[in-house]
C-alpha cells in the first residue's frame, strides 16, 4: 500500500477531473492559439514589407539625409571705396588644402608617405606635420601650418594643385575657398569702416554694421556626405547652391583727405598733449563727409588687439558741449526772428547774473557798448545770454531742433547718438538760466557732426542736409547714385548770407586770428568749454568754419580733447585748422579771392 502524502491525494482528487477538462477545451484553444499566432505573422510580415517595399524611398531618403548635411558658403562681401575708387575694404579668397583622413589611411604606405611628401612641398609645411594632420581620425581636416594658422595656397600654386586633382592624383585631398576681410590702407578711416567680425561675417561698428545688410549679401550652400563626426567627406559628391555677392558701396570719403586729416589730427593732440580728438570736413552744398577722422583710432586688421573704447565713432557717439562755437547759431536765431541785426548795439557789463547764477565773460572783461557783430568778435558770453533771452523759449528751442540738435542725423554709421537738450524747468528762472547758458554752447550736448552739419546750413543758404556717408552702390553690374537730401529750410537765405558775413569779420578781428588765409575769405569761430568747473583743465577746444565764404566748398570742424599746452580754441586747434583750409584750397585749385585776411 502506497504512504499517504498530501501530493497523492491532490492528484487523486484533481487529475481526474483536469483531464476531462483539457480533453474538452484542447482543440478550441489551439485553433485559437494558431489564430492568434498566425495574425501576428501576418501583421509583422505587413509591416515589414510596408517598410522595406512600401516605404523604401522615404527611409533611403532619410538615410542619405543622414549622411549629407548642408554647409553654408558665406557670400563674398562687398567691397568699400572712396569717391575716387581707392579699395578702403574689400574680401580676400584663397584655396586651403582640405584633406580626409580617413581616405589617405586606407591607402598602402608607400602611397600614403608619397602623399606626405608631395603635400609637404605644396605648402612648405614640414612632412611630421603633415604627416600627424592625415592621421587626424576624422574624414573632414583643413590643413595647418606648426602654428595651427591655415595654409592658403598663392593662386599659381593652386591652380597647379587643381590640375592635378582633376587628373586623379593625391586621393584623398581637394581644395576649398575660403575667405577673409582686408583694410589695405591700415587705420585709415577705420571708425568710419568699422570691421567684420571673423567668426561670425557680421560687420561691427562703421559702416560694415550700418550697411552689413548691403555689404553680406546671401549665403549659399554645399549639401555635402558627412562621416560620423559630422564633418564633410571631402572626395564625396556634393550639390552646390550659389551664394549671392555683396553690393559694392562708393562712399562719400575722399582717401587723400582722409589721411590729411588724420595725419594733421595725431600731430595736433600730441602738439598739446590732447587726449584725442575729431576732424571732419563736409561739403555743405551735398551734405557728403570728405573726410572723418578720430584720435585715438584702431587697425581694423587686428581689431583684436584693439580696446572696445577704440571701436566707437567719437564723431557721431561722442557728446560735448562746443562752447562759443554756438554763438553763430544763437545770432541766426535773433536775425532770423527779428530780434537783432548786425548793427544792434548792446552795453556789456561782463557779468550777468540769471536764476542766481553769475555769468562772465570768457576773459572776465567788460567790453561796454558793442554791436552784434563784435559780440561773436569779442566771444562774448554775456552778449550771447542776451540775444538768446531776448528770442525767448520757445523760438529758440525750435531754432536748435531745426539746426538738428537733440536728434540724430540719419548718417548710415553704427552708434551715433541723438546728444542732450536741457530738460524743461520747474520755474522760470532756471529755464532762463537753461537759455542763456545754451547761447554760448553749455548746458547742451551735441556731437560734432551735428555742429556740422548745422556749420553747412549756414554756409549753403539755410537748408539743414543729411549728412551723407554713402556715395553710390553698385550690385550686379548695376549702379545706384545716392542723391543729396535736404531735411529742411532752416533759417532764410538772407539770414544765412548774414551769419556768414559776421563770421567773417569775427575771424578777421578775434583770437581766430590763427585761423586767417591770406587772399581768402573764410567764415569761422572759435571754441572753449569747460563743462566741469571743478577741473578746468579738462576742456574742449574747437574751430568751426567754412571756406571761401563767398560760395563755401566745405566746412571744417577741428576739436580737440582736453589739450594741456595750450586750452583755448584758436591757441589749441586753430592752427591746424587753418593748415586744412589751406590744403583744402589748394587741392581744389580754389583761386584766391582778393581779400586779404
Amino acid at each position: 500500500m502506497k504512504p499517504y502524502t498530501a501530493h497523492a491525494w491532490r492528484n487523486r482528487n484533481t487529475a481526474p477531473s483536469e483531464a476531462a477538462h483539457e480533453r474538452a477545451i484542447s482543440p478550441a484553444r489551439h485553433w485559437m492559439l494558431g489564430g492568434v499566432l498566425a495574425l501576428g505573422l501576418v501583421g509583422v510580415g505587413g509591416r515589414l514589407a510596408y517598410w522595406q517595399i512600401g516605404q523604401h524611398a522615404q527611409l533611403a531618403a532619410m538615410a542619405g539625409e543622414q549622411q549629407r548635411h548642408a554647409l553654408l558658403v558665406p557670400a563674398l562681401r562687398g567691397t568699400i571705396t572712396d569717391r575716387n575708387g581707392v579699395i578702403l575694404a574689400l574680401t580676400v579668397t584663397e584655396d586651403a588644402v582640405v584633406a580626409d583622413p580617413i581616405i589617405v589611411q586606407g591607402l598602402p604606405a608607400t602611397q600614403r608617405e608619397a602623399l606626405v611628401q608631395q603635400l609637404s612641398a605644396i605648402t612648405q609645411v614640414a612632412p611630421e606635420i603633415v604627416r600627424a594632420q592625415l592621421a587626424l581620425p576624422t574624414g573632414y581636416h583643413i590643413l595647418t601650418d606648426a602654428s595651427g594658422v591655415v595654409i592658403h595656397l598663392p593662386p599659381d600654386v593652386a591652380h597647379s594643385l587643381q590640375a592635378q586633382l582633376d587628373a586623379g592624383a593625391l586621393p584623398g585631398i581637394t581644395l576649398q575657398a575660403q575667405s577673409w576681410r582686408e583694410y589695405p590702407s591700415g587705420q585709415l578711416a577705420s571708425q568710419v569702416l568699422g570691421f567684420v567680425q571673423a567668426d561670425s561675417g557680421q560687420g561691427q561698428y562703421g559702416i560694415e554694421a550700418g550697411a552689413n545688410g548691403w555689404l553680406a549679401g546671401r549665403p549659399g550652400r554645399v549639401i555635402a556626405s558627412v562621416d560620423v563626426y559630422g564633418q564633410p567627406l571631402a572626395n564625396a559628391p556634393s550639390r552646390i547652391i550659389p551664394s549671392l555677392p555683396g553690393a559694392d558701396l562708393a562712399l562719400t570719403l575722399d582717401a587723400n583727405l582722409q589721411a590729411m586729416a588724420e595725419q594733421g589730427l595725431q600731430g595736433a593732440v600730441a602738439q598739446t598733449g590732447a587726449t584725442g580728438g575729431t576732424v571732419i570736413i563736409e561739403d555743405p552744398q551735398t551734405g557728403e563727409i570728405l573726410a572723418l577722422a578720430n584720435a585715438p583710432t584702431f587697425d581694423p586688421n587686428a581689431y583684436g588687439n584693439a580696446s572696445m573704447a577704440d571701436f566707437l565713432n567719437p564723431a557721431i557717439s561722442a557728446v560735448y558741449d562746443p562752447g562759443s562755437t554756438m554763438k553763430a547759431i544763437t545770432m541766426a536765431a535773433g536775425i532770423d526772428t527779428g530780434v537783432i541785426t548786425p548793427e544792434t548795439a548792446f552795453d556789456d557789463p561782463g557779468v550777468v547774473t540769471v536764476a542766481g547764477q553769475t555769468i562772465a565773460n570768457w576773459n572776465h572783461l567788460a567790453w561796454g557798448n558793442e554791436t552784434m557783430t563784435q559780440v561773436l568778435q569779442h566771444s562774448s558770453n554775456v552778449g550771447a545770454a542776451w540775444v538768446a533771452l531776448h528770442v525767448g523759449h520757445d523760438r529758440f528751442d525750435h531754432y536748435l531742433t531745426s539746426f538738428g540738435f537733440g536728434s540724430a542725423t540719419g548718417v548710415p554709421l553704427a552708434g551715433e547718438v541723438p546728444g542732450l537738450l536741457a530738460p524743461q524747468e520747474p520755474t522760470p528762472a532756471l529755464a532762463n538760466l537753461d537759455l542763456a547758458e545754451n547761447a554760448f554752447g553749455e548746458s547742451i550736448g551735441v556731437t560734432p557732426l551735428q555742429l556740422v552739419m548745422a556749420y553747412g546750413a549756414l554756409a549753403n543758404g539755410g537748408q539743414l542736409m543729411r549728412p551723407q556717408i554713402l556715395a553710390a552702390m553698385t550690385r550686379d553690374g548695376q549702379t545706384r547714385a545716392f542723391a543729396p537730401q535736404v531735411v529742411r529750410q532752416v533759417v532764410s537765405p538772407q539770414t544765412a548770407a548774414t551769419v556768414t558775413q559776421m563770421l567773417v569779420q569775427s575771424s578777421q578781428h578775434s583770437e581766430a586770428l590763427t585761423c586767417l588765409i591770406p587772399n581768402y575769405a573764410v567764415a569761422a569761430k572759435t571754441g572753449t568749454s569747460t563743462p566741469d568747473p571743478k577741473n578746468p583743465a579738462l576742456t574742449y577746444a574747437s574751430v568751426i568754419g567754412y571756406a571761401p565764404a563767398d560760395h563755401p566748398r566745405f566746412v571744417v570742424l577741428v576739436k580737440l580733447d582736453h589739450p594741456h599746452t595750450n586750452i583755448f580754441g584758436g591757441g589749441a586747434a586753430g592752427p591746424l585748422w587753418r593748415a586744412l583750409v589751406r590744403q583744402l584750397l589748394a587741392y581744389y585749385h580754389i583761386p584766391p579771392s582778393g581779400g586779404q585776411q
